[in-house]
């Protein structure tokens, strides 16, 4: 069973129920023998998922999780197999037209581009195929050149373009059509630190202040953390867990580190903590001017530490600080694909 947090009444700008997408396996020559029965991939596996209007929602996950799959079939690029899924209440299945209507894509995909046109030229056609009128086009191209940074470089060929100005024509792409909702799958893949950077400030500072829902698909946990408002955990096609940061840590959080300050110990104390059930494990790390430092990994925190408190106090120590480490979002990660679901998003 997937570990759900509900969005409550807020308005949703997606609602997906029990949506599942298989592909064909494929065995290259197998394929052409008469009889041979049909081998199916499910990419996705019966996905139920609300995300709020105005929401940074992030889908956090290995290659291969399902994550790009189930973007292609919210812009309406393939179709479910079974379940449904709505944007802004317009079904993907039955009114794709409306979809596409309030949707952008932004992807690092460059092939999708004209290597021998410029920047401007790039845009010019993909606002053909918007059906923009031309003197519309031309205002919004010269708007998100300026608004993207390539004001000065509209007029490059795209085979001249860095991967950092390439994937700034692609974030321009995605906004043509003016999207309530932008789709961002991977959009700092193969960019230099510098660059991936410039492109998470801009999401956050420039698109998502607008007030616009961004779905963004990333494996990197540390954009996840972040840009985003709630993170979705996918693994293999199934949905692993929904929620913030903080909620996820809290359904995920099995141990923890805590860090003890004391002054007037006694090497009783040590053997004393180490003796507590969820005290898993306990070293003296640090000694300076008189003080102690105590390192403990526990868990289940609301139950072991007033009993630690409590052993410390009476032991003789004077308690001068006490810090517990929140689980890394990387811990959260591994222990979410490490969960068994059980019957999908059941």
């Amino acid at each position: 069973m997937a570990y759900w947090i509900p969005v409550g009444a807020m308005n949703a700008a997606i609602n997906i129920e029990n949506l599942t997408k298989r592909f064909p396996r494929t065995s290259g020559y197998r394929d052409l023998l008469p009889f041979r029965l049909r081998e199916w991939v499910e990419a996705v596996k019966n996905v139920s998922l609300e995300i709020r209007d105005g929401e940074f929602f992030g889908m956090l996950g290995p290659n291969g999780a399902g994550k790009t799959t189930l973007i292609k079939m919210l812009c309406c690029l393939v179709l479910p197999n079974s379940g449904t899924a709505r944007v802004f209440g317009h079904d993907v299945a039955r009114d794709a037209q409306s979809v596409k209507e309030t949707v952008g894509l932004i992807s690092a995909e460059e092939r999708s581009f004209y290597w021998r046109l410029t920047g401007r030229e790039n845009l010019r056609f993909y606002a053909s195929l918007y059906h923009l009128p031309q003197k519309q086009a031309s205002a919004r191209i010269n708007k998100l050149l300026e608004l993207v940074g390539l004001a000065d470089d509209g007029d490059t060929r795209f085979q001249n373009y860095s991967t950092g100005m390439r994937q700034k024509l692609a974030i321009a792409r995605g906004l043509l059509s003016e999207p309530r909702l932008l789709f961002v799958d991977e959009p700092t893949r193969s960019l230099d630190p510098v660059s991936a950077q410039t492109v998470r400030i801009f999401l956050k500072d420039k698109i998502a202040a607008e007030g616009k829902t961004v779905v963004l698909a990333t494996h990197n946990l540390n954009e996840a953390e972040q840009l985003c408002d709630r993170l979705a955990i996918m693994d293999r096609g199934h949905l692993k867990a929904v929620g913030t940061v903080s909620e996820l840590r809290t359904i995920f959080q099995t141990q923890e580190e805590c860090v003890l300050e004391v002054g007037n110990y006694s090497e009783s104390i040590l053997n004393q903590l180490r003796a507590i059930d969820g005290v898993l494990d306990c070293n003296l790390t640090e000694t300076h001017d008189g003080l102690v430092k105590l390192k403990m990994v526990i868990s289940n925190r609301a139950a072991v530490l007033p009993h630690i408190m409590k052993v410390t106090v009476n032991s003789g120590a004077d308690i001068m600080d006490c810090q517990l480490d929140p689980l890394p979002l990387e811990e959260i990660f591994l222990h979410a694909l490490h969960t068994d679901t059980g019957k999908e998003n059941g």
